[in-house]
């Protein structure tokens, strides 16, 4: 990483690589960064999300969930929002400052549902919300469904509660640990364009 440390420029694509590595690799720690977002209380709530794609043109993250979700709400009121990725052994901590919105039953989610599992798609059919209470321990799938997949004309009941979330970047921090000396930068985007700052770890 020591050639990357000077060269602000490099350190952008470096972190446009590893973005795009999350998104492909399962076993990638960048795979499942922490989302932050304000609920309706105007409280900071954190949650493991998948990275499922990084436009790296427009710089665009998003992640799937279920339009039922508290975090649903949270967004459609602020749409301010955060993802933390770490990856212990590179070393590189990002913190990156985004604006989220909420894709449901539109062009972008239909030609993404087109191409999910049927496996995946069967979380999508649970009766109640996330989030909802339960008098017993429940995942909420319909009993005739466990342990196997719903038949494709069964899980399109599902697509009205499937959603994207886009995130468009804005601010990138990054952090890099090192003994020998540790290196912050932190990236502005104005119309994509990047302002780069050097700060004190």
């Amino acid at each position: 990483m020591s050639f990357l440390n000077e060269n602000p420029k490099l350190i952008l694509e470096n972190i446009k690589e590893l973005l795009i590595i999350g998104v492909k690799e399962r076993k990638h720690s960048f795979h499942t960064p922490v989302f932050t977002n304000i609920n309706q209380e105007g409280v900071a709530v954190s949650r493991i999300v998948v990275l499922r794609h990084f436009d790296k043109k427009n710089l665009i993250l998003n992640f799937h969930t279920d339009f039922r979700s508290p975090k649903i709400s949270g967004i459609q009121n602020n749409n301010y929002s955060f993802f933390l990725f770490y990856d212990s052994k590179l070393k590189i901590q990002l913190r990156i400052q985004s604006s989220s919105f909420v894709n449901n039953q539109n062009l972008i989610t239909k030609k993404i549902w087109d191409k999910i599992s049927l496996s995946s798609r069967k979380c999508y059919l649970t009766k109640k919300a996330p989030s909802s209470n339960t008098l017993i321990p429940d995942d909420g799938i319909p009993k005739h469904l466990i342990g196997i997949d719903p038949s494709k004309e069964e899980s399109e009941t599902g697509y009205k509660n499937f959603c994207v979330i886009e995130s468009n970047i804005t601010k990138i921090d990054w952090l890099y640990l090192d003994s020998s000396g540790h290196r912050r930068l932190k990236i502005e985007f104005k119309k994509n364009v990047p302002y780069f700052n050097w700060t004190i770890p």
